[in-house]
């Protein structure tokens, strides 16, 4: 009888978690999984690098070219509701949604650097964006499920695949961009460099004229923009391939899985269960309200800051400290760099430290950052330089450490990702609307006013967080303690049955 129970059990853990295989197996997909992350840098940040080129192209000023790039966070939500549904409903099938959401994105990135109205291109960032949200989705559900208490590191290798993509991308983009030279004409005395020297872009010319100049910009090289995206979209295809072949690989075990004997079905979830906060907060409905509410806002300013700071960084050190093109390109790279290697420490740190103190150091990090940069970033551009990268190294870990931490207090189903995710969604679109509008009209250090406006609001909220959990304890450890107490009766059942039939052979 117990191995017949035994066997059952099995059988049912099996079925509904298909993702428990063998170590070597999860470590494979796990590195798979970082790679789509790699992928997902590349083609979601190589608006940052081509930001100027993207203005000249579509004739427009920052404030267009802000918001046409926020459509990728309007997308976002998009695609998190989408996946957050089909990944309760069809679980079975994260694989096959990954790799369709990657060849999506690749065919809209493919298009990017051929639109020349700011409208066009907003539709192309929010498919960008919705196939990014169901990948998020998907992929961090995967993960999830892979490594269950321990998912913490792996979440942080897992978004530190985005910086290395995101790194990438401004090397693979410098040699493309255009390099605008200014040609001016003083009371209609024209001053130009040699002639020899320059080529005049086919993409477009401002003039602007007044009583006693006008300035036309010609290009030292011109915007060929369109190799690089091409190079992105082959790139995100090709990775697409792998995951086709572990859902086609995998229906015949999952065919196999679920012909196997069971006694006792697991009952499908409702609709209202999977919307109702109380469910993935043990039955407690206000506790959970409190923290996805708090999630939420908390998402809302990681998301937004990081994308104020990785589109932003290249074009303030420009147009502010006078960086030359590849210095701000070169800028930009350091930045993903930086960031990178905040979340592979992430990944490290997650293991000796306990998540609740990890976030609150790592925010703690960015406000200091945040402040410093404030202050003196605008004064030199090596402090610009030396600033940019503790902030960056900040940045980098806060999103998979706020999934790590969610999960580690509440159950973070496809539906509660799916609503955090919608947070960081209204933040990317709340923060590049706004950037752009005071960084046209105002000052470009509105850019550096947001970031300390950023690090400020993500420290309270961890702060927040955290008192409002701390009388409930994390999730994972009050299931070791019901499994303990579990055994503890079972084994004093089994004493108490040996007992009595000592007794009655006596």
């Amino acid at each position: 009888m117990q191995n017949e129970q035994g066997q059952t059990s099995k059988s049912e853990e099996e079925i509904n978690r298909p993702q428990d295989k063998s170590h070597f197996q999860k470590v494979l997909k796990t590195i798979f999984l970082v790679l789509v992350w790699v992928c997902l840098g590349l083609y979601l940040e190589i608006t940052g690098p081509t930001l100027i080129d993207l203005k000249i192209r579509t004739h427009s000023d920052y404030e267009d070219v802000a918001l046409a790039i926020s459509g990728r966070s309007v997308g976002y939500f998009t695609g998190a509701v989408i996946g957050g549904i089909f990944v309760d409903k069809f679980g079975h099938f994260c694989d096959l949604m990954l790799a369709l959401s990657l060849d999506g994105g690749a065919a809209a990135t493919m298009v990017i650097p051929w639109v020349q109205i700011t409208e066009l291109l907003w539709f192309l960032c929010w498919l960008q964006g919705t196939f990014e949200g169901i990948i998020n989705i998907a992929g961090q559900r995967l993960l999830l499920q892979i490594w269950q208490e321990k998912a913490t590191g792996p979440l942080h290798a897992l978004h530190g695949g985005y910086g290395i993509g995101s790194f990438i991308v401004p090397l693979i983009a410098n040699s493309f961009l255009a390099v605008p030279y200014p040609k001016v004409i003083y009371n209609n005395v024209t001053e130009t460099p040699e002639l020899s020297t320059l080529k005049e872009s086919k993409l477009h010319t401002i003039s602007t004229t007044n009583i006693t100049s006008t300035t036309t910009p010609l290009f030292l090289e011109e915007s060929r923009i369109e190799y690089v995206y091409t190079i992105v979209s082959i790139i995100t295809v090709l990775m697409s391939i792998v995951f086709y072949v572990y859902h086609f690989t995998g229906l015949k075990d999952r065919r196999h899985k679920s012909d196997l004997p069971t006694k006792k079905k697991t009952k499908a979830r409702t609709l209202k269960e999977i919307i109702n906060p109380a469910t993935c907060a043990g039955g407690k409905l206000l506790y959970g309200i409190l923290i996805f509410m708090f999630l939420f806002f908390y998402f809302f300013s990681v998301v937004g800051g990081e994308r104020l700071a990785g589109k932003f960084i290249r074009a303030f050190s420009i147009d502010e400290m006078g960086f030359s093109k590849d210095d701000g390109s070169f800028l930009n790279t350091a930045f993903w760099i930086s960031f990178s290697v905040g979340r592979f420490s992430g990944f490290l740190a997650a293991r000796w430290i306990p998540i609740r103190i990890l976030i609150m150091l790592e925010t703690g990090g960015c406000l200091i950052s945040a402040i410093l940069i404030t202050i003196f970033g605008h004064t030199s551009s090596l402090a610009l330089w030396i600033l940019a990268q503790p902030l960056a190294f900040f940045i980098g870990p806060l999103f998979p450490s706020g999934i790590g931490w969610g999960d580690n207090h509440v159950e973070m189903t496809g539906i509660a990702i799916t609503f955090v995710l919608a947070g960081g969604s209204l933040g990317g679109v709340a923060y590049l609307r706004l950037i752009g509008y005071l960084y046209d009209r105002y000052t470009h250090r509105a850019f550096l006013y947001l970031i300390l406006a950023y690090g400020i609001s993500v420290f309270v909220l961890v702060c927040v967080l955290n008192l409002v959990s701390a009388k409930n304890g994390l999730r994972y450890k009050k299931k070791e303690t019901e499994i303990e107490i579990k055994e503890d009766v079972c084994s004093g059942d089994e004493t108490d049955k040996s007992m009595e039939n000592s007794v009655t052979k006596f």
